[in-house]
């Protein structure tokens, strides 16, 4: 592997972290309300979190689930995270009934409900999500500012790293009669 291939795979997986890593913490460090609804019309009731003794605020399932998958031989990082992270960033306006199956699957999992009180519950949480929707959370937006932030603040340091190769590797090497290859 030549050189400029390490250094966009090391860029890769720098900024492939970051991203994950602003995406967790999008999650985690902000408060969000407890189901207010889309239109923040519903009041923050309800227990269940507090009677499976979950964290209010972030699932921690959906914070489990980020990670980046990397293919260094086409430069690109694909970042994966459980499918319903768009209900969590948009929300859900009110007007349509959630799937069963999946909520069924989460209350079993994040409440400890046998199948037949998750799949009541389900249906509860649908009903819900019907009439009040969700709120959106925007976390997947946050962390794409932090990650604008983070880039920025680190150009100058990019900009001469590839100054610095430019310099002693590329500049260095061009042959004498000026025919010049250049590779990815």
């Amino acid at each position: 592997m030549d050189e400029i291939e390490v250094l966009f795979n090391d860029f890769l997986k720098r900024y492939g972290e970051e991203f994950v890593k602003q995406l967790r913490s999008s999650l985690v460090d902000v408060n969000y309300p407890y189901a207010p609804g889309y239109n923040k019309e519903r009041s923050p009731i309800g227990t269940a979190n507090k009677d499976a003794g979950v964290g209010f605020g972030f699932s921690q399932s959906l914070v489990n689930s980020i990670e980046a998958v990397y293919n260094f031989d086409a430069f690109e990082v694909e970042i994966l995270m459980n499918e319903y992270w768009r209900w969590v960033n948009q929300g859900r306006q009110p007007g349509s009934y959630a799937p069963i199956k999946p909520l069924q699957e989460w209350a079993k999992i994040r409440l400890g409900l046998g199948d037949q009180e998750a799949r009541s519950a389900a249906f509860g949480i649908s009903t819900n999500l019907y009439k009040f929707g969700i709120a959106p959370t925007f976390f997947y937006d946050i962390a794409v500012e932090k990650l604008e932030k983070e880039f920025e603040r680190n150009q100058e340091e990019i900009a001469e790293s590839i100054n610095d190769f430019m310099e002693n590797k590329v500049l260095k090497e061009i042959p004498r009669n000026n025919e010049i290859e250049i590779k990815l």
